[in-house]
């Protein structure tokens, strides 16, 4: 089986194939539950695991307590999941790019995705917006995209390092678009948006959560959105699709994991916490705030959309030649 074939399609078998579990599973959670955070504090991810963990910890009447660990683009926090009992009690934050992404770029990866890990539910979406420094010539994007073939090649934008979302969503605009950009990978989002405020770089395609605060108060410019409906956190902003580039769409969305075999009944009940906790009126005005977007969707659907966005991402690396060391 290929790499894409695992990535993709490996999530959907786990979740057709779960079996029951132990009789113990009926009586989860009876201690203290770990939910692993692959990044550092204060991002996006952090933020809304630890809203999620508050609400559902109430509920269930043991702590689940974040605990971050990141390293090596999320490969340590999500390798600690895969190698952990298969009991409910270490469980995972996972962003779509290290589900889709990562298995497509990285050849010794500590784990296989589709193998180790059962998909759970989504929890949100972290809206991606195409941002730009404001001596850029364009207020739209059909006026970056004039602007960016007149001047092919001399545009620059920036990443969060080569093959993160930030970077492909970038590629998928300018292949779709039928411009020449030059990327310029950063070691995070921070330092990219930080030489976009400088004007050092013109473009990049950041979640919103790194951005807004600055497009707010007037340091940078958001053309469009890269989902496929509007943002709520940037009334009149379009998505790129309905602005210029039709069929455009890139999503940060996360999910909660657990490593494989994971019994049918703990799947359950957390399934049951993650659509009551995050399609609740509190999770929509709490985390709209860090322009997080709370969703839930069950497992099987889930699978269904990794395999989509796996096999997306893929065509993108392809053409794109994408390699990271």
């Amino acid at each position: 089986m290929n790499i894409l074939a695992r990535a993709a399609g490996a999530g959907l078998a786990v979740a057709v194939g779960l079996a029951a579990g132990p009789a113990a599973a009926a009586d989860y959670p009876a201690r203290t539950v770990k939910l692993i955070d692959a990044f550092s504090p204060g991002g996006s991810t952090d933020y809304m695991a630890r809203y999620f963990a508050s609400k559902a910890g109430d509920a269930w009447g043991q702590p689940v307590v974040v605990e971050n660990r990141p390293g090596a683009a999320g490969q340590i926090g999500t390798s600690a999941v895969a190698k952990a009992a298969a009991d409910g009690y270490t469980m995972l934050v996972l962003p779509n790019e290290i589900w889709s992404v990562a298995p497509l770029l990285y050849k010794n990866l500590p784990f296989d995705i589709g193998r180790d890990l059962t998909p759970v539910a989504s929890i949100a979406k972290v809206p991606i917006v195409m941002t730009v420094h404001p001596s850029v010539a364009a207020n739209t994007v059909g006026e970056f995209i004039d602007l960016a073939r007149k001047n092919p090649g001399k545009l620059t934008f920036g990443s969060a390092g080569e093959g993160t979302l930030h970077h492909l969503s970038a590629e998928l605009f300018q292949s779709m678009a039928g411009i020449q950009m030059v990327h310029v990978p950063y070691k995070g989002t921070a330092p990219a948006v930080a030489d976009l405020l400088g004007g050092q770089i013109q473009l990049v395609f950041s979640p919103i959560s790194a951005v807004l605060p600055h497009i707010k108060a007037g340091k940078l410019k958001a053309l469009a959105v890269a989902d496929t409906v509007p943002v709520a956190a940037l009334p009149g902003v379009p998505p790129v699709a309905q602005a210029g580039v039709p069929g455009y769409a890139s999503q940060l969305w996360v999910s909660v994991v657990g490593p494989k075999n994971l019994p049918r009944e703990v799947v359950d009940k957390w399934g049951e916490q993650i659509q009551r906790v995050m399609l609740s009126a509190d999770a929509r005005a709490t985390l709209a705030a860090q322009g997080i977007e709370p969703e839930y969707l069950p497992q099987q659907e889930l699978a269904r959309r990794f395999a989509a966005d796996a096999a997306k991402w893929e065509k993108v690396i392809r053409e794109a030649g994408i390699h990271v060391q």
